[in-house]
């Protein structure tokens, strides 16, 4: 998962252990169970699901919806959607329905069960405006959520919608989606039907389920190839204003670095990429981010969205490919999606992912050394929001605990750096010969997508391939949760410590100063010219109290500051803007380029020519 809230990623965590009686069990494990999805016949945003299951043989049959699903790691509780449940014999009549929780149905007779019928609500109808991974929050984040706008877009992460009986995880599933021909469903799956108001997927088990979205919108795709791997686009823009033609190119040219960087470590025939567009608005999605799946993404994002806003999630989502789907612990294999064990190794799945993200760009050319280094500063400064002598594998284990929540969003701060500095180890020992990447790939040849590794084997494993001095950085710095002195490993490389500046992220900020402000009636948002420093101002000639209309041609939104903040955030600094003002009663556009503010901070370039040949192959090979 990787998440872009303006401020920050917390977790909301309530573990539950959901328990049934005498659970049933099917006749005919080969048997599927069948699902019917009518995304035709909508009515008040709820979506009608029918259920046949294959026989059940136990006096209760235990329907369960997922509490959480894999790459949140925080709870989720989709059974809450649900609503209207009834359960039927093959003669049509009536069988008791007794909801033992908020994901459980308990359903009895269950020998006699022939169908489920129920209606599911879409979460973003219920997004809260507050980060939905604070403490008290029960918002679903919401690349993992679910949307219903009858005839325009459909959201389907499985979880919302399709449920499993209990003790039957591994039972197979035949997925019928009914849905408008003018829609078009974007997914890494293969539709075995024919019919253009019908999609057929079949799965071999729950996980699967799970584990591959459908987005179905008015045909918006872009597809290409890379390597023999095929790559699908899919966006939904709520306002109409992105489409998948002006994202194509960079999408397309960071998967082929991503493909080169990687080499035979991927072999994935098949990746969709999800994408919804956010308009900002108080009745549209919030959570702004991604969410892995090993074979697709389902991303959301908020207008203004450039490319590179896709870039740089995606970057991040495709490196899952390795971890989790290649190399993996039991607690993710068999995944309980009611009563969980999460493993101890998110420096490792969240991790290395987002390390690779960022060390690919430069590897590839994608962006200059002195870049790359920026990015690592940036994360030690940001990891220092957090605890420094917490031992990350604890904090794993039991990530869903309230006390440890706050600290989830350094696994990709701290977590990154890990990474790096593990690599820069390898790197040490082999004389620059082999690396982080290496290591993933003989991974993934003693492990692999069907053969999980027990959570305590891990580091034993990865100290008997890297050697010990990997095994005694992980043991020292991962498992007893010692501070990393990241100056003293980037040294190795040839680093050294010294003040740099970096861009403010946003424009409307500077050094705690805020540039906007309401109006007095609250129904307009001012520019707020408090000093002479905010270099976008200047630049563009913003005034004192300019009512601030648009931006580069988006509506500013009065009752929306958030939304007016995320306006300004991640500019690139030259890049053209246009901002349409009201200055004492008459409207104009003032147009210009981005000039960004910057504030020194502490960072890294290269200066010790001795390592030239480590850094080199470091960064490069």
């Amino acid at each position: 998962m990787k998440s872009h809230f303006l401020p920050g990623l917390l977790l909301t965590a309530l573990l539950y252990s959901c328990a049934g009686s005498k659970p049933g069990r099917v006749s005919n494990a080969n048997q599927p169970v069948e699902v019917d999805i009518d995304l035709v016949n909508v009515t008040a945003d709820r979506v009608r699901v029918t259920v046949r299951p294959p026989a059940q043989t136990g006096e209760v049959a235990n329907y369960q919806f997922p509490k959480i699903i894999p790459g949140t790691y925080a709870i989720a509780d989709y059974g809450r959607y649900v609503r209207d449940i009834q359960a039927f014999d093959r003669k049509g009549k009536p069988l008791r329905v007794t909801r033992t929780d908020s994901n459980t149905v308990a359903i009895s007779p269950g020998k006699k069960l022939a169908r489920i019928s129920y209606l599911v609500s879409d979460t973003f109808d219920t997004e809260e405006e507050s980060d939905p991974f604070a403490e008290k929050s029960k918002t679903i984040f919401s690349p993992a959520g679910t949307d219903i706008d009858a005839g325009k877009h459909f959201l389907l992460n499985m979880a919302g919608f399709v449920g499993y009986f209990s003790g039957q995880t591994e039972t197979p599933y035949r997925i019928a989606v009914s849905h408008p021909e003018t829609l078009y469903g974007t997914t890494a799956l293969v539709d075995s039907d024919n019919d253009n108001r019908k999609d057929v997927y079949t799965l071999p088990r729950y996980p699967d389920v799970i584990d591959n979205p459908v987005m179905y919108a008015a045909p918006d795709t872009s597809a290409f190839k890379v390597d023999g791997m095929e790559v699908l686009l899919g966006i939904y823009s709520r306002r109409g204003n992105v489409h998948a033609s002006a994202l194509r190119p960079d999408l397309e040219k960071m998967m082929r670095a991503q493909k080169k960087f990687l080499g035979k470590i991927n072999d994935t025939p098949k990746y969709a990429v999800l994408t919804y567009i956010s308009s900002g608005a108080a009745d549209d999605a919030k959570g702004i981010g991604a969410l892995e799946h090993n074979a697709s993404t389902t991303a959301v994002f908020r207008e203004p969205m450039k490319s590179k806003d896709l870039i740089h999630v995606i970057s991040h989502e495709f490196f899952h490919t390795i971890a989790p789907l290649k190399v993996h612990s039991k607690e993710i294999h068999y995944f309980d999606f009611n009563a969980p064990k999460m493993s101890r190794h998110l420096w490792f799945y969240e991790g290395v992912t987002e390390y690779f993200s960022n060390l690919f760009q430069v590897n590839q050319d994608l962006i200059e050394a002195d870049a790359f280094y920026d990015l690592m500063a940036k994360k030690m400064e940001q990891s220092q929001a957090f605890s420094d002598s917490l031992s990350f594998t604890e904090m794993s284990s039991n990530i869903l605990d309230p006390k440890l929540k706050s600290q989830y969003p350094n696994v990709y701060e701290k977590g990154a750096l890990i990474a790096m500095c593990l690599d820069i180890v390898i790197r040490e020992q082999t004389n620059g010969e082999r690396g982080l990447l290496w290591l993933m790939g003989e991974l993934s040849k003693q492990f692999g997508p069907e053969k999980p590794f027990d959570d305590a084997e891990l580091i034993p494993v990865i100290t008997r391939i890297a050697g010990s001095a990997a095994g005694a950085f992980l043991e020292k710095h991962v498992v007893q949760g010692e501070p990393i002195p990241y100056e003293n490993f980037l040294a190795k490389v040839g680093l050294k410590k010294q003040i740099v500046p970096f861009a403010e992220p946003i424009v409307f900020l500077r050094e705690e100063v805020i540039y906007i402000k309401p109006d007095a009636s609250r129904t307009h948002v001012l520019a707020n010219v408090a000093d002479n420093k905010n270099a976008f101002y200047n630049n563009l000639g913003i005034q004192d109290d300019d009512v601030l209309l648009e931006f580069n041609g988006i509506p500013v939104d009065p009752k929306n500051l958030m939304s007016v903040v995320y306006l300004g955030y991640d500019l690139d600094e030259d890049s053209p803007v246009t901002v349409k003002v009201n200055r004492n009663g008459q409207d104009m556009e003032l147009k210009g380029t981005v000039k960004l503010n910057y504030k020194d901070g502490d960072g890294f370039r290269f200066g010790d020519d001795s390592k030239r040949k480590l850094n080199e192959a470091w960064l490069k090979n």
